[in-house]
């Protein structure tokens, strides 16, 4: 299926999860049914789908009357029971990314009556604003820091800037954090940096530490969303702004040196008169938080405090750090909403979503085949 067919029939079903417009900001699709990937079928995968709404629990509350087969027994008659601001405060107090999934949905388009098969999420604008400026979860902007298939409303433009100013202005913060990371992590020795390598580094931040990653993934799973012309492309028009940013001067893609290799590669072009310096200014394009957890040794809690520390680091130490810290926020991040997962599913859902994640690791380890 093209995507320009998706992006109709996904348009399609969004008017029939919840038909309150005031509430819905936007909505994009991902995962390998979006976007093939190399070496493996995805002919029984689900779509996946994000919906950013201004307030999830009213969201839920008008979704769950009027597509109540899509939420557990538990979760019905929860909602059935008590008044919104009881279940305000009961999501306020939930932690980590607070994504609401229904996973294992059939819906059959009513326009040719074709099925598709997708697990949708729900989350809050204000909740995916904080990820993407601060990476507090490094879960739905870590996700974003991969391509995505956005879903548009009126406009025939699939990104952000459809929907709305902050979400566009926050994705664009994301997008220079992660870039200004990947550099980080392989500059010098990896310089001049292949376009596979800084995308791999890119696409590895939010599943370091991912506790899923041990058991029941993909263990090829970060090779495969960088591999391939195509998906380099949709890596390089998802990043193309990010790399001409003032705040990365000093960097520029340019076409490989070597023989017979299509790749691009980063180069450093400015002068190195005081390398300090240089890593300082990479570092202000990553989120205050990260600096400052990155660095127990500064009490006064100024990141730019932090981040002059951590530029005078050896790369080695500075590399090492961040790493750190960012596999602390994912591991946390995965734990929490895995349990609100088995929440939102239910114990048959659950069951099933976890065995397809467990033939998922199998078959990335050769013992089994994709399915």
């Amino acid at each position: 299926m093209t995507n320009s067919r998706l992006v109709g029939k996904l348009k399609r079903l969004i008017d029939t999860l919840n038909t309150d417009r005031t509430n819905y900001v936007a909505s994009f699709a991902y995962g390998s049914v979006v976007f093939p990937q190399k070496d493996r079928t995805s002919s029984n995968s689900l779509i996946d789908l994000i919906i950013i709404v201004r307030n999830p629990v009213e969201w839920h509350l008008k979704n769950v009357s009027e597509n109540p087969n899509h939420y557990n027994f538990v979760v019905r008659n929860y909602a059935q029971k008590y008044q919104s601001s009881s279940l305000e405060a009961f999501h306020s107090r939930i932690p980590g990314p607070k994504v609401y999934y229904n996973p294992f949905i059939e819906w059959s388009d009513p326009l040719d009556n074709t099925k598709l098969s997708l697990k949708y999420g729900v989350v809050s604008l204000d909740s995916l604003l904080t990820d993407l400026c601060d990476w507090s979860h490094l879960y739905l902007a870590g996700r974003l820091q991969k391509p995505v298939l956005w879903i548009p409303n009126e406009s025939d433009f699939s990104s952000p800037q459809v929907y709305d100013d902050k979400l566009c202005a926050s994705q664009n913060k994301n997008l220079l954090a992660s870039i200004s990371y990947s550099i980080l992590q392989n500059y010098p020795k990896n310089f001049p940096l292949n376009e596979y390598d800084l995308f791999y580094t890119i696409s590895s931040i939010s599943y370091t530490g991912d506790w899923r990653m041990i058991i029941g993934e993909d263990r090829q799973k970060v090779r495969r969303l960088v591999s391939g012309e195509s998906r380099l492309s949709e890596f390089r028009s998802l990043y193309n702004n990010a790399l001409d940013s003032l705040q990365l001067y000093g960097f520029s893609l340019k076409p490989s040196s070597k023989f017979n290799h299509c790749e691009n590669e980063l180069h450093w072009f400015k002068p190195c008169n005081n390398e300090s310096e240089n890593i300082f200014q990479l570092l202000k394009n990553i989120p205050d938080h990260i600096c400052l957890l990155s660095v127990q040794e500064i009490r006064n809690h100024n990141p730019n405090d932090a981040r002059t520390f951590l530029s005078n680091l050896s790369h080695t130490d500075r590399n090492q750090r961040l790493q750190n810290t960012l596999c602390n926020i994912v591991r946390k991040s995965s734990l929490h909403q895995t349990s609100l997962g088995l929440l939102s599913a239910g114990p048959k859902r659950s069951l099933q979503y976890a065995l397809a994640k467990l033939n998922k690791m199998f078959a990335s380890l050769g013992l089994t085949k994709w399915s």
